[in-house]
């Protein structure tokens, strides 16, 4: 799975400590594989749908098998239907409770519906199941508080990596989940260290350019001009008034949504690909996507329009208003504003120090490419600024900015100037966010669950004495002063 591998990460091979089959043999193992192989295909295309159609025939065809079901359960929640995908997640437990990653992948899903204990009842099956683990270790680090350095699990960590070959994927996550754990004991200078050499890793199994993205940036701009973007709505357009938080990662968009879907007419549904799906078929080759967006009729606008509400009445089907949290939508927000002409846009921003360490200090299970180099965070913040207030210029009723140190500040004041830019009458709920049952499928999911905290804010000080590298990159692209 693309977006978020560590529920039912999606697989090509056989996995580790998956139960004998009943009926296996050189035939039954063959054919599974290639529905293996061919649901990863469709799952990493974003076929969601197809990928189930391949899945349940396999499985029907085939009898019941965990990696067929891991694949099932990433394919239902990628198309929003976590009741279900929970559903085959446990019956996967259930039909082979000493297979590892079912455990692992009922977790996640468990953590996602905001059930933290028994999140982290599964993280432990899974890693006593197999010791060696390292994705089951780091869900249940991030699960964890740490108070002590002689944790038994701080030291199984630390033994697991020390016995890992230096080519070995896994490091990466390993090197977060101990850093996390370093730091909240307070040893920072060797949290950094592990910090530093799991985005060296992680960094390393990735394909990113930054300078790419600012010639997209630059050739949007180009492109989505005033004259463009303001020619009005598209003939046919939907009246749907979708809320999408567009922003960087790490910058508070999850405590956004949070507070918006506490509220009983509004329904977050996570970070969604809803929109670019919407846009694909438009696209005449991804190196021209700018130029085929700008060359859109108004029928096709509307037909964009259309089909993007729809996926998310889908997902939300008894909801007056939907929150989208696909945060890289900002790059389309020229398109949506004639496609869907009621969305209301609200753009997460953080203070540039925290929001780099934060991207820094995380090791995404999306596909997030620019945040293991600080030169990269920074010149990807800079990017995003600079098409945002462009944005801004163009349609400034459409948007409004939401800083994350506002909202900590004074969530009442925020979260009512919110639901007043959505047009939504006040509702206490919103200040107990924390209290909602609902999904949340990100890196914040158990942060949202608690009451609000500071400590985020001005959390790169603590390792202040590491970051004159930050400092530069964030000084380089105009994000702070001079480092100097």
């Amino acid at each position: 799975m693309s977006k978020r591998q560590k529920k039912g990460r999606p697989s090509a091979k056989k996995r580790p400590s998956s139960s004998a089959l009943p009926t296996a043999g050189p035939k039954r193992e063959e054919a599974i594989n290639a529905a293996l192989k061919a649901s990863f295909e469709r799952l990493q295309r974003r076929q969601f749908e197809k990928a189930e159609v391949v899945l349940r025939k396999a499985l029907s065809d085939l009898g019941r098998d965990p990696r067929m079901m891991g694949n099932l359960v990433a394919s239902l929640e990628n198309q929003g239907r976590g009741e279900e995908a929970w559903s085959v997640a446990r019956s996967a437990v259930e039909h082979f409770p000493e297979d590892a990653q079912a455990h692992n992948n009922l977790g996640a899903i468990t953590k996602f519906q905001g059930n933290l204990s028994d999140a982290e009842v599964s993280f432990r099956r899974a890693v006593e199941l197999a010791p060696d683990y390292a994705d089951a270790w780091r869900n249940l680090a991030g699960l964890r508080d740490f108070t002590a350095a002689d944790d038994p699990d701080l030291a199984h960590m630390r033994d697991l990596l020390a016995r890992m070959p230096r080519n070995n994927p896994n490091r990466a996550a390993m090197y977060f989940a101990i850093g996390r754990a370093l730091d909240q004991v307070g040893q920072v200078d060797e949290a950094f260290t592990h910090y530093e050499r799991g985005n060296r890793a992680r960094r390393g199994t990735l394909r990113f350019n930054a300078p790419d993205m600012g010639r997209l940036v630059n050739e949007t701009i180009s492109l989505q001009t005033a004259e463009l973007v303001q020619q009005g709505p598209a003939a046919g357009a939907p009246d749907d008034a979708p809320i999408l938080i567009v922003g960087m990662p790490r910058s508070g968009s999850t405590l956004i949504e949070q507070v918006l879907s506490s509220h009983p007419d509004v329904e977050g549904v996570g970070e969604v690909p809803d929109l670019p799906r919407a846009l694909d078929p438009h696209i005449d080759e991804p190196r021209f996507r700018m130029q085929s967006l700008a060359r859109l009729e108004s029928d096709d606008l509307a037909t964009i329009g259309r089909a993007y509400t729809l996926s998310l009445k889908k997902r939300a089907p008894d909801a007056k208003h939907v929150v989208d949290k696909f945060l890289t939508n900002f790059v389309h927000l020229g398109t949506l504003r004639r496609a869907v002409p009621n969305a209301k846009i609200i753009h997460a921003t953080r203070d540039p120090l925290d929001n780099a360490f934060g991207c820094y200090t995380t090791l995404f299970t999306s596909d997030v490419p620019f945040v293991y180099d600080f030169k990269e965070i920074a010149a990807t913040m800079s990017h995003s600024k600079e098409l945002m207030d462009h944005w801004k210029t163009l349609m400034p009723e459409a948007i409004t900015e939401v800083k994350y140190e506002s909202m900590v500040d004074d969530l009442e004041g925020e979260a009512r100037r919110l639901l007043d830019f959505v047009g939504l009458p006040w509702d206490d709920r919103c200040l107990d966010f924390h209290k909602t049952d609902r999904r949340v499928n990100s890196a914040s999911a158990t942060q949202v669950r608690q009451p609000l905290y500071k400590s985020s804010v001005g959390r790169w000080k603590r390792f202040e004495s590491h970051l004159a590298p930050m400092k530069r990159a964030l000084a380089e692209f105009g994000l702070i002063e001079s480092a100097d």
